[in-house]
Formats: C-alpha cells, structure tokens, sequence
C-alpha cells in the first residue's frame, strides 16, 4: 500500500497532495513502469479519505501522463512516467534586492514625459463610448496592414492643414508608435542598406535599427543640422534626421541645409530620407518652415510622426507617409500584416480628429508649455548664474539645451543636481563618440512633465546645486 501523508491543514487539495506524493514515488523509483496502484476504494479507505477524492487524483495524473487506465483492471503507472518526473523544474531565479526608493522630494527634468493632466479624459471616453455603441462588429476585425483607412484619411487632412503635406490616404502607414514603424522601414527599405543617424541623437532610435539588423553610422552635427559633407563620406543610402526640433540640441534645420540634404537624397534613386517630425506641432516661435517631404519633388522622403508627444506616450499610435511607390512595395510585400494598432483606438482617434477636438487640444497644449517654458528661462535667466548659462531651443519643442559656463565638468553638475534630489541628463549621454562631445558641459532639460510648482522648486535647487562651481570662478 502507498505510503501517503495527508495534510487536511494544507492549503493545498488533498488530491493534490495525493498526486504530488504519487509522482515523488515514480520519480524515486518506489513505483515502477506498468505496476498497479491500489484500487479507488482500498487508497481512500487507507487514506481516510472519500473514493471521489483519489478518483480525480488519478484522472489528474492520467491527464499528465503519469498513469493509464484499463477497463475492469485499475490504474497503472505509465512506462515513460519516469521520463516526465525527471523533467527540469521551474528554474529559481535568486532573489533581487529591492530597487531603492527614490526620495519623496525628487524632480526629474525629462524629456520623455508629457502633462497627463491636460489629457482630454472626458471627450475621449465619450467618443470611446460611441464607437462601442456604433462599430461593435467591426471592432472585432482584424485591422488592415495600413491601418483603417477612415484614419489614414484623417491624418491626410490633418497634415494637409497643419504641415502644407499633400498625401493621399494609400500612402500612410499606421503602426505602434514611431520605434514599431521604425523597424517596419528597415524591412521595407532592406537591412544591407547603411543609415546615417544625427550624432547626438535618438539613441533608441539607433538601437531600433542595430536591432533590425542595420549598419548604423553617426553623422556629426554643426549648427545647421546633420554635416552633408560627413554625410556624403558616410556611404549611407538612408539617412534619418529631426530637422523640425533636433533631438537633443534643439536645432531648427534653415532651408538651405533641407534642400541640400534633399539634392543628396535625389541624385541616387536608392537614397532616401527618414523626416521624424516628432513634435512639430509644438512650435512657440513663428510659423514652422517647410517639411522635407512637402520640399521634395523626387519621392525620396519618408515622413514620420507620432501622437505620443501630443497626446499621451501609451496612446502607441505614430504614422509614416511613405512615396508612392514605397506604399504599392508595402501592399505587395507586407500586406499579410494586421495592423499592430487596435480598431478600437484607430476608430476613437478618427472622431477625435475629424470633430475637431485634437485642434483645440493641441492649441490648449501649446499656450500650456510655452508658458511653463516661459517660466523656466525665467528661473534661469533671473538666478546669480544666469550669466553663465546660454539657453538653446527655445522654439520649439519639449525640452531646452544649456549651456553652463562654469569651470566644471558635465558630470560634475549632474552629480550636484542629483545630491540635491534632482535628475538632470548631460549632452554626452546622446552621444556615441566620447571624443566628439564639446567641451562645454550641456544639460539637457526636458519640462513637459512638471507641473508648475515642481518646475520651480526644481530649477531653483538645481541651479542653487551648481552655485559652490562659481565660488571657484
């Protein structure tokens, strides 16, 4: 008879612990292939426990393959058990220490963050509500690889009005956000191809493409933009720039360098340009220039933008607007995809587009953040450093460049920002040549997400931090 030790105190079922007792006995090789176990009613009277309870613990280790049943005979331990009872457990990973808590005073300067508080809770739930109402079935389809064309169409009249970028609803691609669609370019266009990328730059943006199995080359920055010299030495047939607001200088691309760049593009057919025109919308200071792609007169930019910076980073829905023949290659070669961004938001976002309600949001966010970016070179202008610091970027944008001209390093001033609770990011953090950082040190300062009290008490602790840098002066 089995030798089964019942725990009735055990949180765990009894024909559980029948199973797990029985399983042990097979992996010990106290019971062997094709041998009988006692019958239902023997174990359950030897257990002291009801014949139903043994009943499902041999049906549970049936199902696992441990044991198998013979009419009229009983239950038998299955020849390969043992193979199962020697199978690799789950593997116990070492406990982690648990991550240090960040003080409760903490301000962080990001420049990834938005203000959620100014999202548009109540319009978007409404209009959540009425396509639930209104589109039940067709939310359960699988989208198009394009996305719905109801919001391709959308976005082609929104950046018709906003961006003078005249696309037809065909050539937009919809996916999950710019670092999704990023990929899909590097499939499309083909990995054996070179990219050029801004040096400093998105670093997430060259990692998306390494990933993807591109060649990725830096191509220095000068005051205009990307380097077209640097550019025409680099061999890259693909070149990604920001030429709206540079990420993270700040640099606003004038018109002779987009139309050199652009005479670059075109004088191979295989060459093209990657516009990521992330927060264009987001202009304070005049009207923004001309898009590459609205330039271009030879179909060789690819334009790029995303709602994450206008709306909300979870939101996940970027665009690209790809030349023509790009978009029938898409068609052609891609079409097998289902669009990685739910119907549900698509639909949400084509009313909230087509009724006008992202204008106003987008109106409503750009007098927000000028006037928090108005307060910032405020603080910084008025405080006994502001003679030493020179402010770039002002523009546009979610995020300032500083200059700080104190006889300190980088890396001295973020350690000092930090001792103060505070969370500052260095320019040489976007680069991938050390020896091409200036020798300047530059912060980088992201507001977007700090409500007003929070800009002040941060800005003032941190330039207070670095005040011991002009003693020595």
């Amino acid at each position: 008879m089995l030798t089964i030790l019942l725990n009735p105190s055990n949180p765990e079922p009894l024909y559980q612990q029948i199973c797990t007792a029985i399983r042990e006995d097979i992996a010990q090789g106290v019971l062997h292939p094709d041998e009988k176990l006692p019958s239902r009613r023997a174990l359950s009277t030897h257990l002291q426990t009801s014949i139903v309870t043994v009943q499902t613990a041999y049906e549970q280790l049936a199902a696992e393959g441990y044991l198998y049943s013979r009419p009229r005979a009983g239950y038998f331990v299955d020849p390969d058990a043992p193979l199962l009872a020697h199978m690799p457990k789950e593997t116990a990973f070492p406990s982690s220490q648990p991550a240090k808590t960040d003080p409760d005073d903490r301000i962080v300067f990001s420049t990834s963050g938005v203000d959620l508080e100014q999202f548009p809770f109540a319009t978007w739930a409404k209009l959540s509500r009425q396509v639930l109402s209104s589109k039940q079935e067709k939310l359960l389809q699988s989208p198009p690889a394009m996305g719905l064309y109801e919001l391709r169409a959308a976005i082609a009249a929104h950046l018709r009005a906003f961006r003078d970028i005249h696309a037809a609803p065909e050539q937009i691609l919809v996916g999950a956000g710019t670092e999704y669609l990023l990929g899909i370019l590097v499939q499309l266009l083909g990995a054996s191809r070179r990219y050029a990328v801004e040096e400093p730059g998105y670093s997430k943006g060259k990692r998306i493409l390494r990933s993807n199995g591109a060649s990725v080359i830096d191509v220095p920055m000068d005051q205009n933009g990307l380097q077209l010299a640097a550019l025409q030495q680099s061999g890259a047939s693909v070149a990604h720039v920001t030429p709206s607001h540079q990420f993270p200088t700040g640099i606003i691309m004038p018109v002779r360098r987009r139309a050199e760049l652009l005479a670059w593009a075109s004088a191979q057919t295989d060459r093209y340009l990657i516009e990521d025109d992330y927060d264009s919308e987001l202009r304070f200071l005049g009207k923004p220039l001309p898009s590459l792609y609205s330039m271009d007169t030879s179909g060789h930019v690819i334009y790029m933008n995303t709602f994450a910076r206008t709306l909300a980073p979870s939101l996940r829905i970027g665009y690209v607007v790809l030349p023509p023949p790009l978009a029938k290659q898409f068609e052609q070669d891609f079409s097998f995809y289902s669009s990685s961004v739910p119907c549900f938001e698509q639909y949400t976002l084509v009313h909230f587009l087509q009724e006008g309600y992202f204008e106003r949001h987008l109106n409503r966010m750009k007098k927000t953040y000028r006037q928090r970016q108005k307060r910032l070179t405020e603080l910084l202008r008025s405080h006994p450093l502001g003679a030493y610091l020179h402010i770039c970027g002002e523009a546009a944008g979610l995020h300032l460049l500083l200059e700080v001209q104190l006889p300190c390093t980088e890396q001295e001033l973020v350690q000092a920002a930090a001792a103060a609770h505070v969370v500052v990011y260095g320019l040489s953090d976007y680069y991938e040549t050390p020896q091409a950082v200036p020798p300047t040190p530059q912060i980088v300062l992201g507001y977007a997400c700090l409500s007003p009290e929070e800009l002040e008490q941060g800005t003032m602790r941190l330039l207070d931090s670095w005040l011991p840098f002009l003693r020595k002066h």
